[in-house]
């Protein structure tokens, strides 16, 4: 059989905007361009971001959309999408609700069908506002991903007659919901864990799809650039789960960096971006207490900066046991290469994307048991020293503490921490086993 052309749709994608939606379509579709099928994304961009892109040309011809001030011709870039081969094409525009970025993509689709230039195999739409866009391209096989697991709301009144000045009418298939007009076009429904198609299968916009349109749960990757130990530039030393050398050197250098108070049997741990609502409170409440243990904590510089103020002070006062570290994204990085765990303490985390990287940078992940969570890890037995994390079940401060106790037992064994930890590195989710799955679901649809 030849390989199947994909055609990926979707209203940001890496490295014009950050984020783990964008770096999903892109990751996902440098997979499939790596296994030997061939794939396209389109996407949406302000033209001065997607002009800096290094590889992207703008075309000569332009592509008419409607937008919220009347028709306009949107530039045209197009070029392979980065570390990849993987083509990319960006529409030079950037909606400003759903609504209009939906129409944006839906046009450009349209546009770009009608003069030959995009064709498909497989069409994917890539989150909600790409969900229109599936019933303008002629496809095999149409799938619509719901990528951070939730959906959005009813259009308002402004952006539904927005779509259907367009000649797109959302309301006689969807009733202004996005996500309806994206499930009425698919032949399936694709959710970032089991938890998460079973919340999205109760959620108002799919309550009138089709009986028989599955709701499908795959597990996304994590191993998009520069999501690599081995290469990572911002660390001070690269490893692998072959050569773990380089992970105590990167313990070693946080460590003089902030003047950490580590022992040799010492946990250093990280947390996730303390963030209210996502468990940012419940991490802060449990802080004193893990102070108390051998265990040294890092806390990233971005979150919730009311949250993070407060750990700036409780850092003067635990000197060596506490520290923020300060910077860009890149930092949770180097703090993912350093700790010996990281503790999350998401109570509705629909993806698994953070347990993912910190399995790639050889951290244990401790983890609240639900949600994706409590789909792809399994709890670690010390009897059998089998499982993949440390799972606790309520977000009160002592089950935290009692997690990360179990974690400190487990550090302080090298004989089961350290093929542990190799383990987990070898069985981090990566985009090819993404990319896989996807192949199996569009041989389903022909």
């Amino acid at each position: 059989m030849p390989p199947r052309h994909f055609l990926f749709i979707s209203d940001a994608a890496a490295p014009l905007v950050s984020g783990e939606v964008p770096l999903g379509v892109v990751g996902l579709a440098r997979a499939l361009a790596a296994s030997g099928a061939s794939a396209t994304v389109l996407s949406l961009a302000r033209p001065e971001v997607a002009a800096e892109v290094p590889g992207l040309a703008r075309r000569l011809r332009t592509v008419n959309v409607s937008t919220l001030d009347g028709p306009r011709d949107l530039p045209l870039f197009e070029g392979k999408a980065p570390l990849s081969q993987a083509q990319l094409m960006v529409a030079g525009g950037e909606g400003r609700n759903r609504g209009e970025s939906a129409v944006l993509l839906a046009c450009a689709a349209r546009a770009l069908v009608g003069d030959g230039l995009l064709k498909a195999d497989v069409a994917v739409a890539w989150g909600e506002t790409a969900g229109l866009s599936l019933s303008l391209v002629p496809a095999v096989a149409r799938l619509f991903v719901v990528p951070g697991g939730r959906a959005g709301g009813v259009l308002s009144p402004a952006e539904t007659a927005l779509v259907e000045s367009a000649g797109l009418d959302a309301t006689s298939v969807g009733g202004g919901y996005l996500t309806a007009i994206g499930a009425a076009f698919a032949n399936a429904i694709v959710a970032p864990s089991a938890s998460a198609a079973r919340r999205l299968e109760g959620e108002r916009g799919f309550s009138q799809r089709a009986s028989d349109e599955p709701f499908v749960a795959v597990r996304f990757g994590c191993d998009d650039p520069p999501n690599d130990p081995a290469t990572d530039p911002v660390l001070p030393a690269n490893f692998s789960a072959k050569s773990m050398a380089g992970k105590s050197e990167c313990r070693r250098a946080v460590t003089r960096g902030h003047s950490l108070a580590l022992g040799p049997r010492t946990l250093l741990l990280g947390v996730s971006p303390l963030t209210r609502g996502k468990g940012g409170d419940e991490l802060l409440a449990a802080l004193p207490a893990l102070a108390k243990l051998d265990v040294v904590t890092l806390v990233p510089g971005d979150g919730d900066p009311e949250l993070l103020e407060r750990v700036r002070r409780m850092a003067v006062q635990s000197a060596g046991k506490l520290a923020v570290l300060e910077g860009d994204e890149s930092q949770e990085r180097v703090l993912r290469g350093a700790a010996d765990a990281l503790l999350c303490a998401d109570p509705d985390d629909r993806t698994g994307r953070t347990a993912g990287l910190a399995q790639r940078y050889g951290s244990l992940p401790v983890v609240f048991d639900a949600g994706a969570s409590r789909d792809y890890l399994v709890d670690y037995d010390f009897a059998s020293a089998t499982g993949s994390a440390i799972l606790f079940g309520s977000l009160d401060a002592y089950e935290i503490e009692g997690a990360v106790r179990r974690a400190l037992a487990l550090r302080s064994s090298a004989d089961l921490f350290t093929p542990l930890i190799q383990r987990l590195m070898e069985t981090a989710p990566r985009w090819s086993q993404t990319a896989a799955a996807f192949e199996e679901i569009a041989a389903v649809f022909g």
